[in-house]
C-alpha cells in the first residue's frame, strides 16, 4: 500500500498509523508499507484505502512479489522484527510475574486484592498477546513460550485458591 494523508490535522496520520499497524503492515519509508497477502486483507486494505481517500488523501493497494533470491527471507525478517520488542516485552513480564506468584506462594496465600491484580495482570498480558498475535504473519517460538508462562501463573492461582478454600473449610 501506498498512501499519501493531508499533513495537517496530524490526528488523521495518527488515525492512519494505528490502521496500518493493527494490520500488522511494515513500512518501508513514509506512506509506503508492506502487508502479506492473507484472507480478508484485501477487504481491510480497501476500507482503509476508502478512508484515507475520506480525508482527503490518496491511496493505492496492490500485489507485488519479490524477485530475487533471498528477498523472501528479508521481509519475513521486516515482519518479525515488527513484533520483536512487543513479544519480549510480554515475555518479561509474564516470567516477572511468574516468579512473584512462585515467591509469594511459598510465603503466603494469594488471596483477595493480591489475587484479582494477579489475575487482572494475566487477562492484560494474555490480551496484550492476542493483539500481536493478530499481526503475526510467521510463526514466532516466543508466542509458546509466553502461552507457557501465563498457563502455569494461572495454575498457581487456581493452586492457590484451592488451598484458600480448603482452610476456610477446615
Amino acid at each position: 500500500m501506498v498512501y499519501k494523508v493531508p499533513s495537517e490535522p496530524t490526528r488523521l496520520r495518527a488515525a492512519v498509523w494505528r490502521d496500518v499497524h493493527h494490520l500488522g503492515a511494515v513500512y518501508l519509508q513514509d506512506g509506503v508499507c508492506l502487508i502479506p497477502d492473507v484472507i480478508d486483507m484485501e477487504l481491510n486494505l480497501d476500507a482503509l484505502r476508502e478512508k484515507i481517500v475520506g480525508m482527503g488523501g490518496r491511496a493505492w493497494t496492490f500485489r507485488a512479489q519479490s524477485n530475487a533470491t533471498g528477498q523472501d527471507a528479508d521481509l519475513e525478517g521486516l515482519f518479525r522484527e515488527s513484533t520483536a520488542d512487543e513479544l519480549a516485552q510480554t515475555r518479561n513480564e509474564a516470567r516477572t510475574l511468574l516468579r512473584h506468584l512462585e515467591d509469594a506462594r511459598g510465603h503466603f496465600d494469594i488471596e483477595g486484592e493480591e489475587l484479582a491484580r494477579s489475575e487482572g495482570e494475566i487477562r492484560r498480558l494474555h490480551s496484550f498477546l492476542q493483539s500481536i498475535r493478530g499481526r503475526l504473519f510467521f510463526q514466532d517460538p516466543l508466542v509458546d513460550e509466553i502461552e507457557a508462562t501465563l498457563y502455569r501463573c494461572h495454575a498457581l492461582l487456581k493452586e492457590g485458591g484451592e488451598k484458600s478454600e480448603m482452610g476456610d473449610k477446615g
